[in-house]
C-alpha cells in the first residue's frame, strides 16, 4: 500500500512520550508498506537526524517552527473558536508540499499521528478527492482534551480559563476527527472511556504501547552497585507533570525516606530541567543530572523506580522501560492507569505522600522482594508490551473503512465523477476492538 504518515513532530530521535510511539509505528508501516512521511520539527536539534529519517521513508517532507513565534497563533485561534493546539501545529508550507505528493498521485491510506494533524486532511485540496476514498487512520494516543481538563484543575486564576478554553474546543474537534476518520486509535482502554462523546463508538480502536525488549533489558548495563540508597525517576524535565511530580515527591516524601535512611539519593534523570527542577538539585540528596545519552545506566543503578505524577494521561513510557529493566516501580494511581499488571506483585501503587514514602522505605530494606517484583514486572513487559505485536493490530485498520465514511464517500463520489466509492467496510477482529 501506499501510505501517508503526518506527525506533528519528527518521529526521531525515540527519546520521549510521543516520538517513542510515532517512531515504532513509522518503523513497523515503513517495513510493510511505501510510506511518505510529512512532519513538523520544533526542536532545532532534531533537524540533525533528517537523514536518519530519509533513509526509513520513501519520500519525506518536513517544515521547522519556532514555538515561541507561534504563540502568535493562539489569539486568532481564539477569535475564530478554534483550538490553539491545531493552529500551532498547522503549517501553510508543509501543507503545500502534501498535496504536491498527491498531485503526483492517490494514496491508499493517511495515517495521523496526534490530533492537529488532521487538519493537514481537512485543508487539503484533495480533501474531497483521492483524500475521501483513502483509509483515514488517527492515532490520538492520549485524548488530549481530557489533559487540557487537568491543567485547567490545576492551573493558576491566569491559566486556568486558557486551559478550558482548549478542552472545550479540542473536545469538539476530537468529535469532528470521529466522524471524519475511519478509525480513531488510542493508547489504552481508559483513554478510550474518556473520549468525548462516548468512549465506546464502533470507530475507536485501543492500541497499547510497547517496549524495545532487546534495548530495555536488565542484562544490557552493567554498572557498579551505588554506594547510597538510589531512588530514580525519569522523564522530559520541561514537561509540566513530570515537573509536578518529582517536585511533590522532593517536597512530600524525600524527607520522610531521608529521616528513616539517611543516605538516600534522587536522581532525577532528563533533558531540559526548568529552573524549578535545577533548585532541586541544590538539596542534600538529590542530583539532576539534565539530558543523558543513556536512560539505561541510571535505571541499572536504582534501587526504586518511580513515577509521582498527579496529572497523567495514557500509558507513561518511563513506567514500561523501569519494569522492562527488571525493576520495582512505585507509582501513583494517574501514572499506573492503562498499564496491565498486577499490583503488589509486578508493580506498587500508592495513593498520597504517606503511603508512597512507606511502600519506597520497604523496598529499599528489601532486597528480595526487590528483586521479585523486578523480575515478574519485567516478564509482564514480555508479555503484554512487545511493539511488533502491539501494532499488527494496524494491518486490520489499512483495510477497514467505517461505513459512515464509505456511505459519506460513495454520496461525494457520484457528485464528483466517482472519485470516492470502495468496498463495504470488513469488521475487525476482537483483538482490534479491544
Amino acid at each position: 500500500m501506499r501510505l501517508l504518515f503526518l506527525a506533528h513532530r519528527i518521529p526521531y530521535p525515540p527519546n520521549k512520550g510521543d516520538k517513542i510511539r510515532s517512531f515504532h509505528l513509522l518503523d513497523y508501516l515503513a517495513r510493510r508498506h511505501e510510506l511518505h512521511l510529512a512532519c513538523l520539527v520544533d526542536d532545532p536539534e532534531d533537524m540533525s537526524y533528517l537523514p536518519e529519517m530519509a533513509v526509513r521513508v520513501c519520500s519525506l517532507m518536513v517544515e521547522q517552527i519556532r514555538p515561541r513565534a507561534r504563540k502568535a497563533l493562539a489569539l486568532g485561534a481564539v477569535l475564530a473558536g478554534r483550538p490553539i493546539t491545531v493552529a500551532h501545529f498547522h503549517s501553510r508550507a508543509l501543507q503545500a508540499k502534501m498535496d504536491v505528493l498527491l498531485d503526483k498521485g492517490a494514496v491508499d491510506a493517511v495515517i495521523c499521528f496526534s490530533s492537529p494533524m488532521a487538519e493537514y486532511v481537512f485543508r487539503s485540496r484533495h480533501a474531497k478527492g483521492s483524500l475521501a476514498s483513502a483509509v483515514r487512520l488517527m492515532d490520538l494516543i492520549d485524548v488530549d482534551s481530557r489533559k487540557w481538563e487537568q491543567y485547567a484543575a490545576n492551573a493558576s486564576a491566569l491559566l486556568a480559563p486558557i486551559y478550558r478554553y482548549e478542552a472545550h474546543h479540542l473536545a469538539a474537534y476530537e468529535r469532528r476527527i470521529a466522524a471524519s476518520f475511519d478509525r480513531v486509535v488510542v493508547v489504552s482502554e481508559q483513554e478510550m472511556s474518556l473520549f468525548p462523546g462516548g468512549g465506546l463508538a464502533e470507530n475507536i480502536v485501543a492500541v497499547s504501547n510497547g517496549v524495545d525488549l532487546e534495548f530495555f533489558r536488565p542484562e544490557a548495563c552493567a554498572v557498579e552497585a551505588p554506594a547510597r540508597h538510589t531512588v530514580v525517576f525519569t522523564g522530559m524535565m520541561d514537561y509540566w507533570p513530570n515537573v509536578d511530580g518529582v517536585t511533590w515527591f522532593a517536597n512530600a516524601v524525600l524527607p520522610t525516606l531521608q529521616v528513616a535512611i539517611p543516605d538516600v539519593e534522587l536522581l532525577i534523570v532528563g533533558g531540559r530541567p526548568t529552573r524549578e527542577v535545577q533548585r532541586l538539585g541544590e538539596r542534600d540528596g538529590v542530583k539532576v543530572t539534565g539530558f543523558v545519552r543513556d536512560v539505561r545506566e541510571y535505571l541499572a543503578r536504582a534501587h526504586v523506580c518511580i513515577a509521582p505524577l498527579r496529572v497523567a494521561r495514557g500509558i507513561q513510557n518511563k513506567v514500561l522501560e523501569a519494569m522492562a529493566m527488571g525493576k520495582v516501580v512505585v507509582s501513583t494511581p494517574e501514572a499506573f492507569e492503562g498499564i496491565r499488571a498486577v499490583v503488589g506483585e509486578e508493580i506498587v501503587v500508592a495513593d498520597g505522600a504517606e503511603p508512597f514514602a512507606e511502600h519506597v522505605l520497604a523496598l529499599l530494606r528489601d532486597p528480595t522482594r526487590r528483586r521479585e517484583i523486578g523480575q515478574k514486572a519485567r516478564a509482564r513487559v514480555v508479555a503484554d508490551y512487545a511493539w511488533e505485536a502491539n501494532l499488527r493490530i494496524f494491518d486490520e485498520l489499512l483495510a477497514v473503512r467505517s461505513e459512515a465514511r464509505v456511505s459519506a464517500a460513495v454520496q461525494g463520489g457520484a457528485k464528483t465523477g466517482g472519485l470516492a466509492g470502495g468496498p463495504e467496510a470488513p469488521r475487525l477482529s476482537a483483538r482490534a476492538r479491544r
